[in-house]
């Protein structure tokens, strides 16, 4: 892989009421490995609101999949992860950055901020035609306050459930709430085509290494 590495992105699809039990047993999982070579940092996205698809989101960076597949023959990991609950359906994916917006320094918030996470569901072989309408839209909503950076993630094999990932950090939620509601930032291709099925809500940061 190149120097910026991969990224590793689990969505869970679970009930509500399962969600503090899950996050418990991803801090332990990932507590075993963190220390491992080539482990760069992880964090797991809990969402704010119960109706949203995904109740979980587990964004991890590593040097290379050769460096997590050699940090999961851990004995003691692979223990923890025989006790996969049958509650949540997880959809997991390698991806690398397909385009990237920054706020300039002078709008750099503080605070954890919140973060919005799109997951795309569409045909892999439709990917370059979706990209119009991401890329017009994220770079409108960059221009607006209290927008920090929005990253674009690009799975590596067709056969992922989400082939696009779009996660976006922001100031707050009423900051994005209102660029999410004003037309100055909204572009005319933004809807997803009726080829894709985009999955959109806003997360908080849950845990982190």
């Amino acid at each position: 892989m190149t120097d910026n590495g991969i990224t590793l992105i689990d969505a869970w699809e679970l009930p509500e009421d399962r969600i503090d039990e899950s996050i418990a047993r991803w801090r332990e999982r990932v507590g075993l490995i963190h220390t491992a070579p080539g482990f760069r940092d992880a964090r797991l996205h809990r969402r704010l609101h119960p109706e949203s698809r995904l109740g979980l989101v587990n964004v991890a960076h590593w040097d290379s999949t050769e460096a997590r597949d050699a940090a999961l023959a851990n004995p003691a990991f692979t223990a923890s992860a025989a006790t996969a609950a049958d509650y949540a359906t997880v959809h997991g994916g390698w991806y690398q950055v397909a385009a990237e917006f920054r706020a300039g320094e002078d709008r750099s918030g503080e605070g954890p901020g919140i973060t919005f996470i799109n997951a795309v569901e569409l045909p892999a072989e439709r990917i370059d035609d979706f990209l119009p309408h991401w890329l017009g839209h994220a770079e409108l909503m960059s221009k607006a306050p209290g927008f920090r950076n929005n990253r674009l993630h690009r799975a590596v094999a067709p056969d992922t459930r989400f082939q696009l990932v779009g996660i976006a950090h922001w100031d707050s939620v009423e900051a994005w709430r209102a660029a999410d509601n004003d037309p100055r930032f909204r572009h005319p291709l933004s809807a997803s085509p009726g080829f894709a099925n985009a999955n959109p809500a806003l997360f908080r940061v849950a845990a982190a290494f």
